[in-house]
């Protein structure tokens, strides 16, 4: 992997000026997130349907907009104020997302929070009220060294009734989706947890005790929460590793030039 010098993120964690994909570092060596790699190793078809629907809605909602900057402005900004309109909804909730998950996990009071931050605190607390669920572990960085990858947890929970932790991830857009299964996989499968090239002993055996059925999201909506159970299975490990291996490889060869041997040419 390249050698990454903008830090951004979570603590540890590096993002790549030239391909904006984050990496953790683990003494010296990068590691690609977990939630990187799914990026790495393409869009889905869906999203990126979405992403274009989003393009036509500008240009079909702020034509006059778009009618004066084609004849005022340099084609090359018209088509950059065009493609941008792809991630500004993306962007929107994944702000909302961060803000959500940074309240929840310092414990801020929905009293205390932006206005669009506390319909979803609420949720988070009624599910806490409702499920009698004690927070052990939040925000955790696990490390794969074996595998050769790394992330951050949302939170590692244990129920009274049941004696029995699970690992969670927080999800707070419109919708769940499959690949959310892939996260809570890799998070389960690390081999520690562990912060600054130390090895978190006490965290790692909790993350080490999580049954593999004892996986799920926590899917909050202002006017609502819902527990999703993800338990863990061997397909979908392989599926995750294959697309870390599928990732390093588009990311070793961005062009076909690292994978010609020899090349033979003729004329006619």
């Amino acid at each position: 992997m390249p050698l990454i010098t903008v830090q951004t993120g979570p603590k540890n964690a590096y993002t790549n000026p030239d391909n904006g994909i984050r990496y953790y570092r683990w003494l010296g060596q990068d590691y690609p997130s977990v939630t990187s790699i799914r990026n790495l190793a393409g869009m889905p078809i869906m999203l990126a349907q979405w992403r274009t629907n989003q393009v036509i809605e500008r240009a079909m909602t702020e034509y006059q907009t778009l009618g004066r900057m084609l004849g005022e402005t340099d084609p090359k900004a018209v088509a950059a104020w065009l493609r941008k309109a792809q991630d500004v909804k993306r962007d929107q909730a994944a702000d909302l997302g961060k803000r959500v998950h940074d309240a929840a996990a310092n414990g801020v009071s929905p009293a205390n929070a932006p206005s669009d931050v506390a319909p979803f605190l609420l949720q988070y607390y009624d599910w806490i009220k409702t499920t009698g669920i004690v927070i052990e572990q939040v925000e955790r960085q696990v490390w794969s060294p074996s595998v050769g990858y790394a992330g951050t947890f949302d939170m590692i929970g244990r129920f009274p009734k049941t004696g029995e932790c699970w690992l969670i991830d927080l999800k707070t857009g419109k919708g769940t989706y499959a690949e959310h299964a892939l996260q809570t996989e890799a998070y389960s499968r690390a081999d520690f947890v562990g912060e600054d090239d130390i090895e978190d002993v006490a965290a790692t055996a909790i993350l080490r005790s999580i049954p593999q059925a004892n996986r799920a999201v926590l899917h909050l909506r202002p006017d609502g929460w819902s527990f999703k159970t993800i338990p863990g299975t061997d397909r979908t490990w392989r599926a995750f590793r294959a697309l870390l291996f599928f990732a390093e490889w588009v990311d070793d060869n961005p062009t076909i030039d690292n994978l010609i041997g020899a090349v033979k040419e003729g004329h006619a």
